[in-house]
């Protein structure tokens, strides 16, 4: 057999047996590929004798008609995103169909929708200033800031800024934009805070203003600062900053780690790159005093913490060291979280005694009313057990004001918030199985349950403190095909007066206007394209139409929504929910290959509710392939408690059942299934759980082709808050004559002496004081190498500084020397996110199912087609 040289892919399968060390070398300097392979189908996939046609070659001409690229461009706009003028009912938005794009003004007060400018005398005059020509249908811009007096509306075309006066309809360049600058006569669109971006593309603010805006805090060469406004005098704060213990410092490259959670769907694009900005001041983690008078501010201990490093091999001229501090599970030293307090008038910072737990961390910093106290929650290392703190400002005496503790689970939280300014506060827990709204008076006395029932209320949509009412948003209260299409629902501080205002079998997304009487909801479901409508905030009832996404593009080219099913997990009564996605060509007399894409949680079922083209599954579907989305036990949290936290101390092998489960309920409903031809995909956990699936067994036997990219291969070197909270914290507690032996799986973990060691089984173990000791272990996937079947494609970004890439190269290490074919390809320079190498990655995944499920092979060239 004759190879040839790539630069870029390692192809373990092609590879004749040879010893591990020499396998190894080859992964170092080069791989091999082999010049032309067999069109056969293997022996292990030939059909059995049938009166159904099996499907054995890929329609990459359709495939290609609905790539990502095409769906994107013709699938418009989905959704209305509202920007308010001030603190008023109305309202602008950009929308795109497919007569182009429009600025649109709607005034629900007098049910008013018309275009915010005329786009054709604007799109004349910028062509004029730009020297260059537009069209009204298709500006170059699809954002905009109105100035505060509402007269003039400013953009960004390039690098220049040109402001349009509505009323004279005339257009101004106001030169060269700097992206440090601030318009302070122009609003946008905030997170709260004082805060906003300094311009389109812009470094954050780094000014936190006082709520009287006399007075503004910042951060700079790791220190704190505090400056008057009227005297321009400045005060230093801290003296003692240094990096990795700071107030605030310039991201450089690598600091801005993702959860787990932040890059899970297959069609991302790279990382959000942080503007960078020559100004040394950066904003610092500041909650002002109502009064102006005093603030809170915290800062993160990263000193002990130890480093990850990578490589990045395409600097020039030579490759640089990246490092970047990651704690991981189980470690004796992570990251500490420090809080002080400051009042004006005072020259230095008062560090507030709020420690309780060992590595606890502190959370919700904030003022329920007047400057007298502040509050926060603070919760253990553990994540089972977690306190709502009052601390008077003056004295820094602290308050508990209510507790909460749970076993075999963690405890989410959600900000505290108040029924009226003063009054009584509510706090969200699961105590029930659920997840519900629970009203304390504001000494923290329990008062009632505000929501109850087998459904969860996910989070606090909007909230009116002056009339005490809130917009709550659930799901699973209502009828519906699945229990994860959202509803919005507005009810009196007291809980009375509960009114569903979004009806229909629909997930609905919605913005409260400033004023409360008008919500904006978009709506849709993975099977019906989405609808924008206002809404009156009392009663729910449509008060006028906004926009009907424009799907005529994508019908015209043969696309379909994908069918949403339900199967029963592998307990034989949890329902478990999924969408289905077919060729544009179906024929139903056919036998097709099933591909599972899957992403086991427990932060997220990534199984699609509302809208969505499709994407990779779409255009994956189209090759010949039966595609799915199936959710599992212990996959979301917008289930009951018991439902999420499946997995818990079992974070590897709790999502397999149900998956191969409701595949095999599939095909025996459906005859074109081909259940003898499964295959799976996933990127990060969905990666880690492709890969288990190969080499578990039964489910080795089940799936016979596995496509793993990002993977978190070994958890136990994943980062330590998402493992310790989604595995679970062991606490073992030792008598000191060692005559008796108990265990716990809760305690506080306070510390007096800290030490760590290797544990049970490889498992990392830290002694918290005298007798209690943390002890976690994630069961990984190298474990496993030696029962790998079936084929195998890893990939990975050798710049992720999410999921390390050693946790590929671990099991690459053990893949090899248990002496198993695999394929393998790292895409240089990517991190976590593919970037700009998505689209190569989402070929080659649809080549090796084509090749593996199919027998249809592609690559006997360089070439890609």
């Amino acid at each position: 057999m004759q190879f040839t040289s790539s630069p870029s892919a390692v192809r373990a399968s092609r590879f004749p047996r040879f010893s591990a060390s020499a396998a190894l070398a080859a992964l170092c300097a080069t791989a091999l590929v082999p010049v032309a392979e067999s069109h056969a189908q293997p022996p292990s996939l030939l059909p059995p004798p049938t009166q159904t046609v099996r499907v054995n070659r890929a329609n990459w001409t359709l495939a290609d008609r609905f790539s990502v690229a095409n769906m994107r461009n013709l699938a418009f706009s989905t959704s209305v995103a509202p920007r308010w003028l001030g603190e008023t009912d109305s309202m602008f938005y950009n929308w795109r169909d497919r007569n182009g794009g429009t600025f649109y003004l709607v005034v629900p007060t007098t049910r008013t929708k018309r275009p915010l400018f005329d786009h054709v005398k604007l799109a004349e005059e910028l062509s004029r200033l730009h020297r260059k020509p537009y069209e009204h249908s298709k500006l170059p811009f699809t954002t905009l800031n109105f100035t505060k007096d509402h007269k003039k509306i400013r953009f960004q075309v390039d690098s220049t800024r040109y402001e349009w006066n509505l009323a004279a309809e005339t257009l101004t360049s106001l030169g060269t934009w700097r992206r440090d600058s601030v318009a302070v006569d122009e609003e946008r669109e905030q997170g709260g805070g004082g805060g906003g971006q300094g311009g389109p593309g812009g470094a954050p603010e780094f000014r936190n203003f006082s709520p009287d805006s006399t007075a503004f805090a910042f951060a700079r060469e790791h220190n704190l600062f505090v400056v008057d406004v009227k005297s321009g005098d400045t005060v230093q704060l801290s003296t003692d900053g240094v990096k990795d213990y700071s107030f605030g410092f310039r991201d450089t490259a690598t600091t801005n780690l993702q959860q787990q959670d932040d890059d899970q769907q297959e069609n991302q694009n790279t990382q959000g790159q942080q503007s960078r900005s020559r100004d040394p001041r950066v904003r610092a983690s500041v909650s002002w005093s109502p009064d102006s008078r005093s603030f809170t501010v915290q800062r993160n201990d990263s000193r002990k913490v130890k480093e990850l490093y990578l490589v990045n091999v395409l600097s020039n001229p030579r490759p640089t060291l990246s490092s970047y501090k990651y704690s991981m599970p189980g470690e004796a030293d992570v990251s500490q979280q420090e809080l002080f307090v400051f009042t004006r008038g005072e020259k230095t910072l008062r560090k507030v005694p709020v420690d309780k737990w060992k590595d606890q961390r502190v959370s919700n910093v904030h003022w329920p009313v007047k400057s007298e106290t502040f509050r926060l929650v603070r919760r253990d290392r553990l994540q089972r057990n977690m306190e709502l703190v009052e601390v008077n400002t003056t004295t820094l005496a602290m308050k508990t004001l209510l507790t909460e503790s749970v076993e075999n689970a963690f405890l989410e939280i959600q900000p505290v918030r108040y029924v009226t300014r003063g009054g009584d506060f509510v706090w969200f827990s699961e105590r029930s199985g659920w997840g519900h709204y629970y009203l304390y008076s504001h000494d923290g006395t329990f008062k009632r349950a505000l929501t109850s029932g087998m459904w969860r209320a996910e989070n606090v949509v909007d909230q009116d403190t002056v009339r005490g009412t809130m917009f709550i948003s659930g799901v699973g209260r209502e009828p519906g095909p699945n229990p994860y299409l959202r509803h919005t629902y507005r009810m009196n501080g007291d809980g009375s007066g509960f009114t569903h205002l979004t009806p229909g079998t629909y997930d609905h997304a919605t913005r409260v206007s400033p004023t409360k009487r008008f919500i904006v909801d978009n709506y849709s479901r993975s099977d019906t394209i989405p609808v924008s409508v206002v809404r009156d905030a009392s009663t729910g009832r449509v008060v006028m139409s906004l926009e009907v996404m424009d799907d005529s593009r994508i019908r015209e080219m043969g696309w379909s929504p994908p069918v949403p099913f339900t199967t029963k997990a592998a307990d034989g009564t949890t329902d478990i929910y999924g969408n289905m996605w077919k060729p544009a060509d179906f024929d139903s007399t056919k036998k097709y290959p099933i591909i599972a894409y899957v992403y086991p949680g427990p932060q997220t079922e990534q199984v699609t509710s509302g809208f969505s083209t499709g994407g990779v599954m779409q255009q994956l579907a189209q090759l010949g392939f039966v595609v799915i989305q199936i959710g599992n036990r212990g996959g979301t949290p917008q289930r009951s408690n018991a439902y999420h936290s499946f997995g818990y101390f079992n974070l590897r092998d709790y999502a397999l059942a149900d998956k191969k489960t409701g595949i095999e309920q599939l095909a025996a409903r459906h005859s074109f299934i081909d259940i003898d031809r499964v295959g799976i995909y996933g990127h990060s956990g969905g990666g880690f759980l492709t890969a288990a699936a190969l080499m578990l067994p039964p489910y080795n036997d089940f799936f016979k082709v596995g496509v793993s990219s990002a993977g978190n291969h070994d958890n136990n070197i994943y980062n330590q808050n998402w493992s310790e909270q989604h595995h679970g914290l062991r606490v073992i507690t030792e008598r000191r004559d060692t005559t008796q032996r108990g265990r716990t799986n809760g305690g506080n973990g306070g510390a007096r002496t800290q030490t760590q060691q290797q544990g049970r089984n490889g498992a990392r173990v830290v002694t918290v004081d005298d007798s209690t000791r943390y002890e976690i272990r994630v069961p990984t996937n190298a474990e496993l190498a030696d029962n790998l079947k079936g084929k195998l494609l890893l990939v990975h970004g050798d710049m992720d500084n999410n999921v390390h890439p050693g946790n590929t190269t671990r099991l690459v290490d053990a893949l090899i020397k248990a002496n198993k074919r695999f394929d393998m390809m790292m895409l240089p320079g990517q991190a976590h996110g593919f970037g700009p190498m998505q689209p190569y990655f989402n070929r080659m995944l649809m080549e090796y199912f084509a090749e593996h499920l199919m027998g249809d092979y592609y690559r006997a060239t360089a070439e890609i087609r």
